[in-house]
């Protein structure tokens, strides 16, 4: 059932291209030829595969809109930082005092953490997870709970729920896991959200959700508009690839925007809000980058088949699979043929992450695979 609050496609079109058509008819973009394509990323030595970046590009608009305005960033980005404010209420369904922005959505993270944090208590999080939330709890005097993936590498609904305690401050979800990729079933994650944030806040971080192949039917941002004490992050490192510009934001809801906002010290930079805004518009680049990420997917898998890997099914912009060797020996082999590979997840200590690069970079990240595992065969 899709959520009160997603537009449903048709309304999103008509929206965004209305944005759109204003955004290329503006003086921001006036006499700047789109380009025909994402400039081509030059291949590195050894291909950078480890940390879950997007090397497919931003979206042509975005670049355009950010090259731009770089004349304008002598100001400060205060009609900017509106303008998108309004964009985002406007995809999620809320009003704009419930969005809160943040330099990449680690700093909303950060903030919500340490607003959360401190006076004891505890925060529940599935293992292995990502700790950036748990992390600022835990340096200011949080104990974390972590609960052990199921046998199918999935949060295990149940256990986590089972494991919040008259202490516990919030249950962090995120969905798609890092570094696993694996996604919860939308329905038992709905029930779970609505249940848990009656006793409880709930974090839902869906940093690698609109890489999924269904990203409406899994969305939890609704539960938000509803009114249950539930927060949704999204960033725009992953599917619109602009990890280096640093901007995220999450969904809020009303009675926590004043006091995690508190916490949130930094800022955002023009360009950043401007390819953001761009980047929304832009819906057939979205569509297209998540095919493109499928078939970087799908290519990778069929060598993990080949060579006889496990591997569980990826719903991010990664894969996480079994090699059967220690990550201590396979990242620095793979290395040395060419592929950073993430780090190591305990307790899967033969297991390994690698991000989906470019049509050339999983082309080396392939090869490697094949030359690392016949090595240790």
């Amino acid at each position: 059932m899709q959520p009160k609050n997603v537009l449903n496609r048709r309304q999103w079109l008509k929206s965004s291209g209305a944005t759109l058509a204003a955004l290329a008819c503006s003086s921001k973009l006036a006499g700047t030829a789109a380009p025909t394509a994402n400039p081509a990323l030059t291949l590195s030595s050894p291909v950078s595969l480890s940390l879950n970046e997007n090397s497919l590009g931003p979206s042509p608009v975005a670049i355009r809109a950010m090259r731009a305005q770089a004349a304008e960033v002598c100001r400060y980005p205060i009609a900017d930082s509106r303008a998108l404010l309004t964009a985002l209420a406007e995809k999620e369904g809320v009003p704009r005092d419930q969005i809160l922005i943040g330099a990449g959505s680690g700093e909303v993270l950060e903030a919500y953490g340490a607003y959360l944090g401190g006076e004891g208590g505890d925060v529940v999080t599935a293992w292995p997870s990502y700790r950036q939330l748990t992390g600022a709890m835990e340096r200011r005097g949080s104990s974390v709970i972590e609960v052990p993936l199921n046998d199918r590498l999935e949060l295990d609904l149940d256990a986590m729920s089972a494991a919040i305690t008259a202490t516990t401050k919030c249950v962090y979800v995120c969905n798609p896991n890092n570094p696993t990729g694996t996604i919860v079933d939308p329905e038992k994650l709905r029930e779970f959200a609505i249940e848990v944030s009656k006793q409880v806040p709930v974090f839902i971080d869906e940093a690698y959700l609109e890489c999924a192949d269904d990203f409406v039917a899994n969305t939890m941002v609704g539960l938000v508009a509803e009114g249950h004490n539930l927060t949704v992050s999204r960033t725009f490192s992953k599917i619109y690839a602009m990890a280096g510009q640093r901007i995220g934001y999450a969904v809020v809801p009303a009675d926590l925007v004043a006091p995690v906002r508190s916490f949130i010290t930094g800022g955002t930079s023009m360009l950043a809000m401007v390819g953001a805004q761009a980047s929304l518009a832009d819906l057939g680049y979205v569509e297209s980058m998540r095919r493109k990420l499928k078939a970087g997917r799908d290519g990778l898998i069929a060598v993990l088949d080949e060579l006889g890997c496990r591997y569980v099914e990826p719903q991010g912009n990664f894969v996480f699979f079994q090699s059967s060797v220690s990550i201590a020996d396979f990242r620095p082999a793979m290395q040395a043929a060419g592929v950073k590979v993430g780090r190591a997840f305990p307790p899967y200590d033969d297991w390994c992450r690698i991000s989906i690069g470019t049509p050339d970079e999983m082309t080396v990240a392939q090869t490697a695979l094949r030359e690392v595992l016949a090595k240790f065969v």
